[in-house]
């Protein structure tokens, strides 16, 4: 497996450690540390600095991994002169890693991994993209919640949180807030899915749950914390995805207030 851990070199993003190493821990893999510079004004050498916090951040992540025992992992430096986003695409397509792991400051934080960058990137991604807050405290990601809204993509994007997380047990909670309209219909539909994902063979478990809720964005809150969730996994379509087929029910801001990790991948 091979993981490009996005970082910006901020004592906060030492976080995203503990994912890389519990998804490659029991495979083995190479983790591609990456990070862009804009060396384009000469108002100071950003390239240099940027050598040297690498530097930093690799012994960082050797001395966690050798903390673990875990000689089955690899560190690949790799930086990059240019915008962050653009760059990080471009690195994506190249290596085509499994997965890319970043942080996000949210919503109104500027810099590096701005919320909206991660945000952006998740509709742009040709690979799937896990993006943990700065502030989330470490957990294991074994609680998972998957909002449906009876997408003919969502049984495959189910099995394909199942396949990214397989090194957790999970329990995948799929959820469909019901604001008006025929509960019955969407009983029904929650049944198909779950008969759809019966045949799957997925390793782990699964709970199907219609959730009546006058605010789906509050809904999904208290449920996360009850449920002691530890992930949310959605797919970004671009075009306003939320509006069309969501419409009132859940927007992509909803999910980064919730202020844990997000896993998003293409269909």
């Amino acid at each position: 497996m091979k993981i490009i851990l996005a970082t910006d070199f901020s004592k906060e993003n030492q976080m995203l450690v503990p994912y890389a190493l519990d998804l490659l821990k029991s495979t083995g893999g190479t983790i591609v540390l990456f990070h862009a510079y804009m060396d384009h004004f000469d108002v100071t050498d950003a390239k240099t600095a940027a050598e040297e916090s690498m530097k930093q951040s690799m012994a960082f992540l050797t001395e966690e991994i050798a903390k673990q025992g875990l000689d089955n992992i690899e560190i690949t430096p790799k930086l990059m002169d240019g915008y962050p986003e653009q760059q990080l695409l471009h690195l994506t397509r190249e290596i085509q890693p499994d997965l890319v792991l970043m942080g996000t400051r949210g919503r109104g934080r500027k810099g590096f991994l701005e919320g909206s960058m991660s945000k952006s990137l998740m509709s742009k991604s040709p690979v799937p993209l896990l993006s943990i807050h700065e502030e989330y405290k470490y957990k294991p990601n074994n609680e998972v919640l998957f909002v449906t809204n009876f997408d003919k993509n969502d049984a495959m994007a189910i099995a394909r949180v199942f396949s990214i997380l397989k090194p957790y047990r999970l329990h995948v909670h799929v959820i469909n807030f019901i604001m008006d309209g025929e509960p019955s219909r969407a009983a029904r539909q929650m049944k198909d899915l779950e008969e759809t994902l019966k045949y799957m063979n997925l390793n782990g478990e699964l709970c199907f749950k219609l959730v009546y809720n006058s605010s789906p964005k509050d809904g999904m809150k208290a449920y996360c914390v009850e449920n002691n969730i530890s992930l949310a996994a959605f797919i970004p379509h671009r075009r306003h995805f939320y509006d069309i087929f969501f419409r009132d029910k859940v927007t992509k801001n909803d999910f980064f207030d919730l202020h844990i990790p997000l896993l998003t991948f293409q269909k």
